[in-house]
């Protein structure tokens, strides 16, 4: 019966998974990126404060995408709730859409995209 032992596979140990790293191992451009007019793309954006929301404005112009990154302003409620009512009417008056992701991160999508929302249960 210990020989039983010595033949069965084993688990492998679970680790943490950096995504981040294994996504970068991956990446099929070798990070030469260089944006052309015909491609959407998918743009991650930290806002601090109320500076770069033109930046989200501009990405949304041009037809990308956005994930925007609150977290820093989760502590100033007001701060995000005109953050985020701004750039719902952005989003009004390009035909655009703008989607919660999680606690942290909105979607904001351009014109002719939509988000399909969850209906609470």
């Amino acid at each position: 019966m210990p020989f039983k032992k010595f033949l069965r596979r084993k688990e492998p140990l679970q680790e943490n998974v950096d995504i981040e790293d294994y996504l970068n191992e991956m990446s099929i451009r070798e990070g030469k990126i260089i944006e052309r007019e015909d491609i959407t793309y998918v743009k991650p954006i930290d806002l601090e404060e109320e500076g770069n929301l033109d930046d989200v404005i501009k990405e949304l112009g041009k037809g990308n995408m956005v994930v925007l990154n609150v977290k820093q302003l989760i502590p100033n409620k007001m701060l995000l709730r005109d953050v985020v009512k701004k750039l719902r009417d952005v989003c009004i008056e390009i035909d655009g859409d703008i989607g919660r992701i999680s606690h942290e991160k909105i979607l904001l999508v351009p014109s002719n995209m939509r988000i399909a929302h969850r209906n609470p249960p």
